[in-house]
Order: C-alpha cells, then structure tokens, then sequence
C-alpha cells in the first residue's frame, strides 16, 4: 500500500471513495471542495491518500483548529473503499495523521464535529465499522447529538402576522445586509464566537442567507442558512441573546430562512447538531433524522 498526499490530481479518487463508502449521506463535488481545499485549516500533511499499487483505496483528512483550551485535531472525514476494508488501510491512514497531530502540540482528537466547516456532527452509528475502528484507537464516546429534517413541500411558513406585532413591541426583523458585516461579526464575536466562520460564510451567498432582529438599531438575534455543507439545505446558526429570549424573535427568524429555502426548490431542509428539539418542533414541524456519537481521544 502506498499513502501519497491529496492534491487536485486526486479530488475526483478521494471524492469517489467517501461517495461509495459513506452510502447514508448526500455528497457532492462542490461540497467535497469545501470539506477540503475550502477548509481555512487545510493541512496537506493531514489529508491522505491510499492506494494498491495504482488502485484509490482510501482517503482521510485532519485538521486542527485553535480553541480556546489549545489546538484541538480533527479527524474530519475517513473513507475506505468497501472492497478493500479489514485490510489495515484506515488503520496506516490514520496513524500518519495522529502523528501529525503530536507533532503539532495537539492535546485532544475529535471525531467529524470540526467547526465550522464540518461534514457531519459526529459518528452516525449505522457505520459501524467507523465505530468500531475508533474505538480500537482509545476514542471514548463523550455524548450525542442529533439531526433534524423539516419536509418542506406544501407548507406555509409565512410570518407576517407575528411579524406585525414585533414591529410593535420596537423589533425590527430583516434580512442581512452587506453593511450589516462589521457588526454582526463583532456581536457574534461577543455572543456565540463559535459561529463566526458560518455567520461570516452566510455574507458570501446571493442574497445573503442571514435574517436578524434588531432593537433601536441593535442586534438582538439572528438566524442563518446555507452556510455550511452549501447546497444540502443545511438551516443554522441561529442565535438569540438572552434579555431577548421569550419574545417569538427566534421562531420568526428560524421560519424566514426555512421560508427561503423553500423558495430556493429545496424540498427539506436539515437542522443540524440540534438541542433544543422541541423548539424546532413547535415553530416548523421538524423531526429527528439521524442521531450522532460523538467520540475524543486525549494525547498522553
């Protein structure tokens, strides 16, 4: 076996093989391009190939990304050709990239969940043999989390009416606006940091695919869409500042972009890495799609 590292010549082989091994997910070229070569944290030493003498057999990308309790690794996306598993080649693949990660002064590893740009939220445990392969490297489960669908054909999701009785109560609701930038970033920077990168890749779509509601010109909530995992109808983030919380702003702003999306042709639209279920539930009649494990290793 040969581990060469990935570059453009070998885009269409690495896509093909998460394509053909990850069969319960929907994946494209555009959105391989932006798990990869998009990725601020693209580290070419991180993202491997692996071939039978000439044949693609598989595929897998680290990155690591600064948190506030130091460099955190990621295996982001890990594939093998279901012709050629049990064959060692996950286990070689991933031990070039552990070392990488030590190498790099990094003190934890995580499983998919790389924010912002991330594929999935975790492990789906229907790939059991990823499960059992993590666990076999020392990963331990440290929680769940879950995905959930909103079916979107033949729905009203207008809000004019609770729209109506915002503007009365002083709450101006809105879609995003170029100028807005500076000041959604520095608001999000101070409120929910974690999703900067999305909010600021919200900014980069025509129309831009971020709703807020403002108070005497202040932020106090905003909603997003189409900001990760682009053209999978992927809704979030979406924030509410808590003095704010319990005046309907957030299911108006979650309803707006759903509202979009529909317009868009979606047909569903997926909530992703979700707590609080019932609140989606209640506003747009989503439900549980898929449930996710969530698995870390900590370096000795």
């Amino acid at each position: 076996m040969i581990i060469k590292l990935f570059d453009e010549s070998s885009f269409e082989e690495a896509f093909n093989i998460c394509k053909l091994s990850m069969n319960l997910d929907e994946l494209n070229e555009d959105v391989f391009r932006e798990k990869t070569f998009s990725d601020p944290d693209f580290l070419p030493a991180c993202t491997l190939m692996a071939y039978d003498n000439s044949n693609p057999v598989g595929f897998i990308m680290g990155v690591i990304r600064k948190r506030e309790s130091g460099l955190t690794g990621y295996i982001k996306l890990l594939a093998v050709h279901p012709e050629y598993r049990r064959k060692g080649i996950a286990t070689k693949l991933y031990a070039n990239v552990e070392s990488e990660f030590k190498r790099a002064g990094v003190k934890i590893i995580r499983v998919y969940e790389s924010w912002p740009n991330y594929f999935m939220p975790g492990l789906d445990p229907f790939y059991t043999e990823a499960i059992c392969f993590f666990e076999r490297n020392r990963f331990l489960k440290i929680g769940d989390t879950s995905n959930l669908v909103c079916h979107l054909k033949n729905k009203d999701f207008g809000t004019e009416a609770e729209e109506k009785t915002a503007w009365a109560n002083g709450i101006e609701i809105r879609r995003a606006v170029e100028k807005d930038y500076k000041a959604m970033i520095a608001w999000i920077d101070k409120n929910f940091k974690a999703w900067e990168g999305e909010v600021s890749s919200s900014f980069k779509n025509i129309p831009i695919s971020l709703h807020i509601a403002l108070i005497s010109g202040e932020i106090i909530a905003f909603s997003a869409y189409e900001a990760n995992n682009k053209t999978l109808g992927w809704f979030g983030p979406m924030g509410t500042t808590e003095a704010a919380r319990g005046k309907g702003v957030g299911g108006i702003l979650l309803r707006r972009c759903i509202a979009d999306m529909q317009k868009l042709g979606f047909d569903k639209a997926i909530i992703p890495w979700v707590g609080p279920i019932p609140f989606y539930m209640h506003y747009i009649g989503s439900k549980v799609q898929r449930v996710f494990w969530r698995y870390e290793k900590k370096m000795e």
